[in-house]
């Protein structure tokens, strides 16, 4: 009996099915690693957002404190935004308490979308002096010349810590407080 040397058909029926089965199984697997891996940039590209804006901010509040001495002697920046001075240096004069009102309202009122959404329990802003020269006695002086200034911005913040969390989960447990301070001299 002559055997022919060409195999039998029926030998690799099921192989075919199988390698498409694992080639499905290898690409599920990647496209998992691809949304996690986007799901991760929106995680970031939000927070990079909110902290970009912050700096935005701060320099241009610590800008308009410099060009505001009445108002930064008097302390004004301290004060919480209050949406109704946006229209108090726009009608005629104004002093520098006014001023320093008018910009925290701009700064913080004015935008369409509001990215830092301000805290409970900590103010929004802070801008503090470490006076380079402590009086010693009561000489009116609040903070002399040449001292250096603190602003402080602190806002909630819906970064994730870990990914046990949901971006788009609205409870108050999913905030986080971010801060962005910088020191300057006017």
């Amino acid at each position: 009996m002559n055997r022919s040397s060409t195999p039998n058909k029926n030998t690799h029926a099921g192989s075919t099915l199988i390698e498409v089965l694992i080639a499905l199984l290898v690409f599920s697997i990647g496209l998992q690693g691809i949304a996690s891996l986007q799901y991760q940039a929106v995680k970031e590209n939000f927070d990079s957002s909110q902290r970009s804006h912050a700096v935005w901010m701060a320099q241009e509040l610590i800008n308009r404190i410099k060009a505001n001495p009445e108002g930064r002697e008097a302390d004004s920046y301290n004060a919480a935004p209050d949406c109704d001075d946006l229209d108090k240096c726009t009608l005629g004069e104004c002093n520098g308490t006014d001023m320093a009102a008018f910009d925290l309202a701009e700064m913080f009122c004015t935008s369409q979308e509001v990215l830092l959404k301000p805290l409970d329990d900590k103010p929004l802003l802070e801008v503090t002096c470490q006076d380079a020269n402590p009086p010693t006695g009561d000489d009116g002086i609040p903070c002399s010349p040449g001292s250096d200034f603190t602003l402080t911005l602190q806002w909630s913040s819906k970064a994730v810590k870990d990914d046990t969390q949901n971006i788009t989960d609205d409870a108050d447990s999913t905030l986080t407080i971010q801060k962005f301070e910088q020191v300057f001299r006017p």
